[in-house]
This record gives structure tokens, sequence and C-alpha cells, in this order.
């Protein structure tokens, strides 16, 4: 079978333009793996959302990121009533900086006017104290709220929903791994781990951080892959219980340690254990190179060795909580030059999605929808311009 496109990575960006190719009525398919039932399976390739809560914020560093989000969140109620699976839970999210007013909290005000959404300021710690109790910040604290439809969102869920739409229009979800890509009679053909070979006339490439790895494109674009960890801190029903209504944090600490703490609320993990995540950018990140030292990382890479410095971070950001056992996760978060996303053709019929600097489940559908709009009229959505995504390559 001859399809019109396959989209090669089934994580959050492939699933959603995935989907909104589909709604177009042409031939879609999407080649990815599932999840490894361990990090410590034989998988080839491995995947930063297997989680259950990612923070989702409406204004982001810029405009544009503030629109990529806006129009993200604008999908999730249609897709939750389509498919009856809940994915985003709106508690509001909280951005903190314990130094006072930073650049973001400045300009997020002009943001707020322009875009209508709806914000809180707060100017003193007192303030932040009587409207979030569970949280401890210094007295130099300057922050901002946005109310609902901010909060956070669970990845696994979010994917399961784009594919399960996906499928009712007739895509074809393909469980494999893409490890070489050829071109021949205008047309492309994809081979699979499994030795199977795949046809189509586009190919939209979206395998995070795996994308310059085995044969997928000769133009290796210019990605930085660094390491993130991820604390999970185990506390009972009860706890998770009285801690419902605390929102998602950004909180922008920058010391010798840790820096860019994100926080989010107590959420119910398969295992069926509750745990509330925090993450951060630690000085001891390490940044990848080759598919030996990515795939190392994910499976039994020493997270642990920052866990402690994390929990001492977490217990003075919420003193009272009450916690059990601590544990850590690995990902990785694919940082472009320009920071924004890479959307474009590598080649003819060849189009790529890549590098979204850690932003990418906040705004996956936005991401997924440009794409779609790309490969099917080769033109990007009015409200945003071609340069702003412009693929940068290795020399």
């Amino acid at each position: 079978m001859l399809f019109d496109c396959i989209v090669i990575g089934k994580g959050l960006i492939g699933s959603a333009a995935a989907r909104h190719l589909s709604l177009e009525g042409k031939a879609i398919a999407i080649i990815g793996p599932d999840e490894p039932s361990s990090h410590n399976s034989n998988s080839l390739v491995y995947a930063s959302h297997y989680d259950q809560a990612r923070i989702q914020r409406l204004i982001g560093t810029d405009e544009i990121w503030t629109q990529l989000n806006l129009q993200s969140i604008k999908q999730y109620d249609l897709l939750q009533r389509e498919n009856n699976i809940r994915f985003h839970t709106k508690p509001g999210c909280l951005y903190v900086n314990p130094y006072g007013k930073d650049h973001y909290l400045q300009q997020a005000s002009v943001q707020s006017d322009r875009f209508q959404i709806p914000v809180s300021f707060f100017d003193t710690a007192l303030e932040l104290d009587e409207s979030f109790p569970d949280f401890k910040f210094p007295a130099t604290a300057s922050a901002m709220f946005e109310p609902s439809p901010s909060g956070y969102i669970n990845p696994r869920q979010l994917i399961c929903a784009q594919l399960s739409s996906f499928k009712k229009n007739k895509g074809i979800v393909i469980i494999d791994t893409a490890i070489d890509i050829k071109h021949h009679n205008d047309q492309y053909e994809i081979i699979t781990h499994s030795g199977k070979a795949w046809h189509a006339k586009k190919v939209l490439l979206t395998p995070g951080a795996f994308v310059n790895f085995f044969n997928l494109t000769e133009k290796k674009l210019n990605l930085k892959l660094k390491s993130e960890t991820i604390l999970l801190a185990k506390i009972s029903d009860a706890e998770a219980q009285r801690l419902t209504t605390l929102p998602s944090l950004l909180y922008e600490i920058d010391e010798p340690d840790l820096k860019n703490i994100y926080l989010i609320r107590p959420v119910q993990y398969p295992d069926g254990h509750y745990y509330i995540k925090m993450g951060c950018n630690l000085p001891e990140d390490s940044y990848f190179e080759n598919l030996p030292d990515v795939q190392k990382w994910f499976t039994s890479g020493n997270s642990d060795a920052s866990k402690e410095k994390m929990k001492n971070a977490l217990l003075t950001i919420m003193p009272t909580l009450k916690s059990g056992e601590f544990k850590t996760s690995r990902c990785i978060i694919t940082r472009t030059t320009h920071g924004k996303a890479y959307i474009g053709a590598i080649d003819k019929n060849l189009f790529v999605v890549a590098g979204c600097n850690g932003y990418s489940a906040m705004c996956s559908d936005a991401l997924g929808s440009i794409a779609s709009q790309l490969i099917i009229s080769n033109v990007f959505p009015k409200e945003y311009t071609t340069g702003a995504f412009q693929p940068v390559y290795i020399n």
C-alpha cells in the first residue's frame, strides 16, 4: 500500500500530527514502538512522555510559545469528549522568581493583555503565603498565577486520545521502529526494525531525541540533547487528598546546586500510588552525541546521584509535606539553536518537527497541526512565519 503520508514517531507531536493529517481523508500511517515494559528493556528508542504529568501553562516565554499553548489547549475538551479519555487537569499554574520580578514576569502582563489571559500577580511573599500556604518562598519573591485551564496534562493519556481519534479517521498505527528511509520513484520506502517495508508519498519525522540517529535523514539537525532528572516523592492517599488544589509550579531558582524547578501536585501513577513530581536543571546534567549514550541514559543512567539535593529542595519549597519514599526517573530535553522548534522540509516531501526545548507537552497539538498544514498545503498557518521554526543543520 502506498500511503499519502507516514509519520515516524508515535509520541506527543507525532500522534497530534497524524490526527490532523487524518482529518483530510488521506491515507495516513504512524510508525513507532509502544512504551517498553521497563527502561531496562532492549528497546531501540525511548521517549520522555513515559510519565503521568507535564505542566500546562498558557503564557510562554514569548508570543509564539503562547500562541502554540493557546492553540493546543483549545483542542483538549474536544479530544477528551470524543474519546472519553481524560488527560487535562486544571488547578492553575504558579510562576515564582525567588529574587524578584524577572523578564518573564515583566513581559507576561503584556501577553496577558494581548491574548486576554486572566492572571494574578504577587509582589510579596506574604501575599503568596496567604494564597498558597503549602508552598514556602523567600521574602524577596515575585510571582504570577494563571488559573484554569492552566495546570497539567497526562502525556500518556493525551497520546492515547490523539491516536484514538486518528484510528477513528481510518489512520493506521504500526507498532515498530523506523531505522532507514530511502527515496526513489517519487516515493519513500521506510524500513523498520522488524524488517518490513512501508511506502509513502510524504514522510514526517517526529522521533524526538532520536531524529539524527539510524538512517532517517542525511541532513543532521543542529540539536543539543540534555539529560533531565525527575524526582518522584511518594505520598499517602490522605496527603494526596489534602493537596488536590495545589497548582503546578515553575520556580525560577538559580543556585549552584540546581536551577529552574518545576513541580506538579500529587498524581496517581500506574503502580497505584500518588507521587509529587519535581524536575530541574542540574550542573551534572549531561549532553549526548551518539545513540549508545542516549540509550544508556534512559536505561541505566545514574539519576539517583542527584536525588538527595533534589529531595532537600522539594522539602524547602514544601516544608509541611509528608512523604516517604523518593525515587528518580530520566528523560531528555532536545534544544535547538534559536529556541523554537524546528519545523520544515528537510528534503522534497520529507518533513520534520524536532527540538521543542522542553515545551512540547503543553503545545504538542499545535506543533502537530502546523506540520500537518505544511505537509498538505506547503504553507505555515497565517499566525506563524516560516523563519520562526527554520531547521538548522550541522555543517
